[in-house]
C-alpha cells in the first residue's frame, strides 16, 4: 500500500476549512472529514487515481477529485504527497516561477533553460 503524505499548506487548508465548516454547519463539516478519509484512502489504493485535467501544471502533478474538493499531489517512489487541496470554486494558485527566475541569479539556468522549478 501506498503511503500518503500531506504538505503543511495542504493540512493547513484542510483543518481552517474544518473550522470554519464546523461554525456554520456541523453535517457539512463531518462530510468534508469523511471526503478528506476517502481521497486519503483511495491514493492509498491506487496512487495513479488523478488526473492531469484539473489541476497541477507540473510535470508528474496530478490531482484526485473527490466531492466538491480537489487535491493535489504528486508521486515519489512509493509515496503520495498531497501539495494543496482546495474546493473545486477556488481558484487554483500557481507559482510564477519566471518572475523567480529573473530575480535570483542563483536559480537562473539551474534548470537547463526551463522555466519550472518542479522539475523532478
Amino acid at each position: 500500500m501506498t503511503r500518503v503524505k500531506v504538505s503543511k499548506d495542504a493540512a493547513d487548508f484542510v483543518r481552517s476549512e474544518a473550522a470554519y465548516l464546523r461554525r456554520r454547519n456541523p453535517h457539512a463539516a463531518r462530510s468534508f472529514a469523511d471526503t478528506v478519509r476517502r481521497a486519503k484512502e483511495v491514493l492509498r489504493t491506487f496512487a495513479d487515481a488523478g488526473n492531469v485535467t484539473h489541476g497541477l501544471q507540473i510535470d508528474g502533478g496530478l490531482t484526485l477529485v473527490v466531492d466538491a474538493y480537489l487535491f493535489d499531489y504528486m508521486r515519489e517512489d512509493r509515496d503520495v504527497n498531497i501539495i494543496a487541496v482546495r474546493h473545486g470554486r477556488m481558484l487554483q494558485l500557481t507559482p510564477n516561477v519566471e518572475e523567480e527566475i529573473e530575480e535570483d541569479p542563483e536559480l537562473k539556468g539551474s534548470y537547463g533553460g526551463s522555466s519550472s522549478t518542479f522539475k523532478p
